[in-house]
């Protein structure tokens, strides 16, 4: 991950309501078919990777393109850096394993468990499955495998995201009880602070150190969290009572999703400058027909992987951001137009195949 270093400070300094129809442009990636898929990540050239699921109802491992590209074998491609090496989880049988592709060819990294992060230096984390068949979060380096351990008194670990110098954040976990952490490669730390609950799941960490996730409330409701100096900022939600943060730049533009009034559906948000905005609202142009579902990453451009509907159908996609439209707030106009609000538009069949998607994924984050 690196800096949004364009379009962050600008963002800053222009009014909500000026910005709010013309900041994104939508580019349509690939089918997500009607199974268990979604992106996973993005890199600096805009590359996304993920998975979909076959008609056999196995998981492929993909890149997206505008089209959907399947890499070899079955499982999920959940990273991608700047060179475009891809790590993930394979399959044989129902073993998993962590596999790098790379240039047209595939690994085994010879690490029982699950490949969820890659940076640029070619180090992978993830959970690997120890000899007495417990999950512990793992760092490979240079064919180096270090298990990272657990925090105290905790039996379970799996790492998610990784910045370049090798920080690895996610979740130790024990009875039932969560807490995020951070490793500098040696251990297990937990990320300090809370939201007021008890449980808290890492996801992102950019190259400051600032990680990103979801933790409980006084309420017990999940809400997406960064960190900070004084311990976890609460991002809040977009009106319903969740929100779940997976990616961070440098910039510090975080990306998720959050439950709207109801909790019946979702949108995709950004958080710009202290400020939880639904995607929905900055898209370019404003009537696209396209509903922005849920975010899972963000690269240095500020360009953004995602889940969108269009017409009941399910589809990968990246937000671009739009620099020229961004420029031109930024100027002053005489008298400036008020926009109108824009609608929530939502299709019930989308909202259907994706709460299948959601739980999918609930239960695969659960196994690993």
């Amino acid at each position: 991950m690196k800096c949004f270093n364009v379009l962050a400070p600008l963002l800053c300094l222009i009014p909500l309501s000026l910005a709010a129809d013309s900041l994104y442009s939508v580019v349509n990636l690939g089918s997500l078919g009607t199974g268990a898929a979604q992106p996973t990540a993005i890199n600096g050239s805009g590359t996304v990777a993920g998975f979909v699921t076959d008609p056999l109802g196995n998981q492929i491992p993909v890149t997206f393109d505008g089209r959907t590209n399947p890499l070899s074998g079955i499982g999920q491609a959940n990273a991608i850096n700047s060179t475009g090496t891809i790590a993930g989880t394979g399959y044989l049988g129902k073993s998993p394993y962590v596999v790098e592709w790379s240039s047209g060819t595939t690994t085994n990294l010879g690490v029982s468990g699950y490949g969820t992060a890659i940076n640029d230096s070619g180090q992978v984390a993830g959970g690997m499955l120890t000899s007495g068949g417990q999950l512990h979060a793992f760092l490979w380096s240079n064919g180096a495998l270090v298990d990272l351990g657990t925090l105290p008194g905790m039996t379970w670990s799996s790492a998610y995201g990784i910045n370049s110098s090798g920080q690895v954040v996610g979740t130790s976990s024990y009875g039932g009880l969560s807490t995020a952490f951070v490793s500098n490669g040696t251990g297990l730390t937990a990320v300090s602070g809370s939201l007021g609950g008890i449980n808290s799941y890492g996801m992102a960490i950019n190259n400051q150190g600032v990680v990103v996730g979801n933790a409980q409330n006084a309420q017990g409701y999940l809400h997406a969290f960064e960190s900070s100096a004084t311990g976890m900022v609460d991002l809040g939600t977009l009106g319903g009572s969740q929100s779940y943060a997976y990616g961070i730049n440098d910039a510090g533009t975080v990306v998720g999703y959050s439950y709207l009034a109801g909790n019946q559906s979702t949108h995709a948000f950004v958080y710009l400058g202290g400020v939880l905005i639904d995607l929905n609202t900055m898209l370019l142009p404003d009537d696209s027909g396209w509903t922005i579902d849920a975010a899972y990453g963000i690269n240095a451009r500020g360009d953004i992987a995602a889940v969108g509907t269009f017409n009941n159908q399910l589809y990968a996609l990246e937000l671009q951001p739009n620099v020229e439209a961004v420029l031109a707030a930024d100027e002053p106009a005489d008298p400036p137009p008020v926009p109108e609000p824009t609608p929530f538009l939502l299709t019930c069949g989308g909202i259907i195949v994706l709460w299948l998607v959601f739980r999918r994924r609930v239960r695969f984050l659960k196994d690993i």
